[in-house]
């Protein structure tokens, strides 16, 4: 699978151009992946100032550098890439920390000066990659979740999507249809149709997700087929399972 050509290739042309749009959209796409990074972070350890240190000067790097226009697009996958890019932010934030406890300085090299030299972001292990995408997957469900109680609650329906929302991903109570509709007093046949069309919507929602983030439509289904594995298979630090068996 290649870089998502249709967004990367708007994004760089824009930025290249100074366009301000183009900026906004690398800024909004870097957001996206800030929940990711954090989780990969705080595997490694980092926690509260610390990982916030790394995190944001991740994003400054990644934001001021031109590594991701360098993204080789027949090379994998653009999270790759990324991770690729943090892993090296890690690298530098404790080699910094080592070389001031010793007294000394350390170089503060960006990643555009490294590249000058021929160091490019290090390439991250299979369970590295595996990693980064849970997390990618996980915070796609999130905002997944996040549009759909919007999207009820601007149309009065918050109180019934509170209820309905148990029947999707990432829902921490089992709940029976008959529960439900015995929550929202209305019929079971109600609770049925309604349950369906917001499962559909959610699909919508993720589909429309990862449609974006790959160069060509054939590859949405390989890309849904492979993050619903992740998300169904327990971390590897945890024995949890997900609530419901109910899929993206």
């Amino acid at each position: 699978m290649s870089f998502p050509t249709t967004r990367w290739t708007l994004l760089a042309e824009a930025t290249l151009a100074g366009d301000a749009l183009g900026q906004k959209a690398l800024d909004d796409l870097c957001m996206s992946y800030r929940k990711p990074v954090e989780q990969f972070l705080t595997a490694r350890g980092l926690r509260d100032e610390e990982l916030e240190d790394v995190v944001q000067d991740f994003f400054l790097r990644w934001l001021k550098s031109r590594a991701w226009k360098r993204a080789d697009r027949e090379k994998g996958k653009f999270r790759t890439f990324m991770l690729g890019g943090v892993m090296h932010t890690l690298a530098h934030h404790r080699s910094k920390g080592r070389a001031e406890k010793r007294g000394g300085g350390a170089v503060d090299q960006s990643l555009d000066e490294l590249a000058e030299y021929g160091i490019e972001p290090a390439c991250p292990s299979a369970p590295d990659v595996m990693e980064f995408d849970r997390g990618w997957a996980e915070a796609l469900v999130e905002n997944a979740l996040s549009v759909l109680a919007g999207e009820r609650q601007a149309g009065g329906k918050g109180a019934e999507f509170a209820v309905l929302q148990h029947f999707l991903p990432g829902a921490g109570e089992v709940l029976t249809l008959e529960g439900a509709a015995e929550r929202l007093g209305v019929k079971l046949d109600a609770v049925k149709i309604a349950v369906h069309r917001l499962r559909e919507r959610f699909r919508e929602l993720v589909r429309g997700a990862v449609a974006r983030s790959v160069s060509a439509p054939h590859e949405v289904e390989e890309e849904l087929v492979y993050l619903r594995s992740l998300l169904l298979s327990p971390p590897k630090s945890s024995t949890s399972t997900p609530q419901n068996g109910n899929k993206p």
